[in-house]
C-alpha cells in the first residue's frame, strides 16, 4: 500500500513538473515576442522592409520597398531604424543618410543615427504625416533609400528589431502605418502613468493620441480608493478641456464598479482642428484616490477589465 502511495505521489509530482515546464516555455515565448518584436496597437499595421536586415558598405546606397502601407490611403507612417557598425570597437555609432521615397518623390530626407545610439539625431521619424493628402493617394511604392556616409560598413539595417538581433542595447520596436480613419487609443501623459487625487481636490493630465480630424472622443476610466476595505467605490467628476476650456463633463464610478449604469462614460464630438487636450479629475470625497487611468494598462487588479479609451475619426 505504501509503495502504491509513493508511486502515486511520484506521478503527481511528475505531472506538476511537466505543467510548470510547459507553462514556463509558453511564457518565455510570449515574453520573447514582446521584447524582440514589439507589440503594435490594434489599429496599426506593422511595417517590414524588403530583404531586411541589410548590410550597407561604406560609400554605397541601397533602396528597398516598405511593405504594409495601404495604397491610396492617407495616414501616419512611423519609422524607426537601427543598424550596427561593422567594427571591433564597441559602441561605435555611424550616421547614415535616410530618404523616404513615394514612387520617385522624395518625401523626407534625414541624416541620423541608429535608434540605440548615444548620439543625436536618431532615426526616429515619428510620425511622418503628409499635410497634403494627395501624396498618399498617388500611385507608387513606398521605399527607403539608405546611403552609408560613414567610415565603416554597417549591418543589421532594419525598421524593426528582428528576432536574430541579439544586441541587448537595441530596444524591441516596430515601424507602423495607421490609416487616418482608424480608431485611435488614447492615454494620459505617458505609458504607465496614472493619476492620484487627494481628498477634496483636483488633478489635470494631458490627453494623448488625438489627431486634428473631426470625430468622437470616448473616455472610460478606472481608479482605486485608498482604504483597506475592498470594493469601496467613490464617484469622480471628469472634465474634458479643449485649450483650457471645459467642453464635456461626466460623473461616475470606476469601470470595475458592480453597477453598470454608474460607471464613468464621457463622450464628445470634436469638430476638428488642432487642440491641446487635457482631463481634469475632481475628487469630492474624503478619501484618497489612486491609480486613475483611462485604460487598464498595468493594473494587476483582476476585477478591472481590459479596456481602452478611444478617438474615432470621422471618415470622409
Amino acid at each position: 500500500m505504501k509503495t502504491q502511495n509513493a508511486k502515486s505521489r511520484v506521478r503527481q509530482v511528475s505531472l506538476v513538473h511537466k505543467f510548470v515546464r510547459t507553462s514556463m516555455a509558453s511564457l518565455t515565448v510570449f515574453a520573447s515576442l514582446l521584447v524582440c518584436c514589439g507589440v503594435a496597437l490594434a489599429n496599426e499595421v506593422t511595417l517590414t522592409l524588403e530583404s531586411a536586415p541589410l548590410t550597407i558598405t561604406k560609400g554605397s546606397s541601397v533602396t528597398k520597398k516598405i511593405y504594409g502601407i495601404a495604397n491610396g490611403t492617407p495616414g501616419a507612417i512611423r519609422l524607426k531604424i537601427k543598424w550596427h557598425a561593422m567594427t571591433l570597437v564597441p559602441n561605435t555609432f555611424e550616421k547614415l543618410k535616410i530618404e523616404v521615397l513615394h514612387g520617385s518623390n522624395v518625401v523626407l530626407t534625414k541624416q541620423c543615427y541608429s535608434i540605440h545610439s548615444d548620439k543625436e539625431p536618431k532615426c526616429d521619424l515619428l510620425p511622418l504625416l503628409s499635410t497634403d493628402q494627395v501624396e498618399f493617394k498617388k500611385p507608387g511604392d513606398w521605399k527607403i533609400k539608405a546611403t552609408n556616409i560613414s567610415n565603416n560598413d554597417v549591418n543589421g539595417f532594419n525598421i524593426q528589431k528582428e528576432a536574430t538581433d541579439l544586441n541587448p542595447f537595441v530596444p524591441g520596436f516596430t515601424s507602423t502605418f495607421e490609416a487616418n480613419c482608424s480608431v485611435r487609443y488614447l492615454q494620459i501623459s505617458e505609458v504607465g502613468y496614472t493619476v492620484d487625487v487627494a481628498p477634496h481636490s483636483s488633478a489635470e493630465s494631458y490627453l494623448i493620441g488625438m489627431t486634428d480630424q473631426a470625430g468622437q472622443i470616448h473616455i472610460r476610466a478606472k481608479w482605486h480608493t485608498a482604504v483597506i476595505t475592498p470594493n469601496v467605490f467613490e464617484r469622480l467628476k471628469v472634465e474634458l478641456l479643449s485649450n483650457g476650456s471645459v467642453v464635456a463633463t461626466a460623473f461616475g464610478y470606476s469601470i470595475h464598479d458592480k453597477e453598470e449604469s454608474n460607471k464613468l462614460d464621457l463622450k464628445f464630438d470634436h469638430r476638428g482642428g488642432y487642440v491641446e487636450w487635457k482631463l481634469r479629475i475632481t475628487n469630492d470625497s474624503g478619501l484618497q484616490i489612486n491609480g486613475f487611468d483611462i485604460e487598464k494598462g498595468g493594473d494587476l487588479n483582476p476585477f478591472v477589465p481590459s479596456f481602452r479609451s478611444t478617438f474615432k475619426p470621422t471618415c470622409n
